[in-house]
C-alpha cells in the first residue's frame, strides 16, 4: 500500500501545479465521476461531480487539465481501498478546489 501512495505522490507532484486552478478542479471532479460509476454508491453522485466540473470549467474558461484525469482517478480509487495518504490528498485538493468557486449566491 505504501509503494502505491508513494508512485501516486509523485505522478500527481511532477506536475508543475496541484489542483490550483480551475481546469486541474474539473479534471478532479471528473476523475471523480468516473470512478462513482465503475462504484456506484460510494461519495459524491457523478451528477453533482458532472455539475462542479462544469462549474469549474466555466470559471477555467472551458479547459479541462486532461492530463491528470487519470492520475486523480487512481487517487480516487487508493483513496477508496482504504489508503489513508490518498484520502488525505483527495481531501486537501477538494478544499483547494472549494476554495476556487465563489460563494454561494455571489458572481
Amino acid at each position: 500500500m505504501r509503494l502505491r501512495a508513494a508512485c501516486l505522490l509523485a505522478v500527481l507532484a511532477a506536475s508543475p501545479a496541484r489542483a490550483e486552478t480551475a481546469a486541474e478542479c474539473a479534471a478532479f471532479w471528473q476523475a471523480l465521476a468516473g470512478v462513482w460509476r465503475d462504484y456506484p454508491g460510494v461519495w459524491t453522485a457523478p451528477g453533482t461531480a458532472l455539475a462542479l466540473v462544469d462549474d469549474f470549467r466555466k470559471l477555467s474558461g472551458g479547459a479541462v487539465a486532461e492530463d491528470r484525469i487519470a492520475s486523480y482517478r487512481l487517487m480516487h480509487r487508493y483513496a477508496l481501498s482504504g489508503d489513508r495518504q490518498s484520502a488525505d490528498l483527495q481531501r486537501r485538493i477538494g478544499a483547494r478546489c472549494d476554495a476556487l468557486l465563489p460563494a454561494p449566491g455571489t458572481k
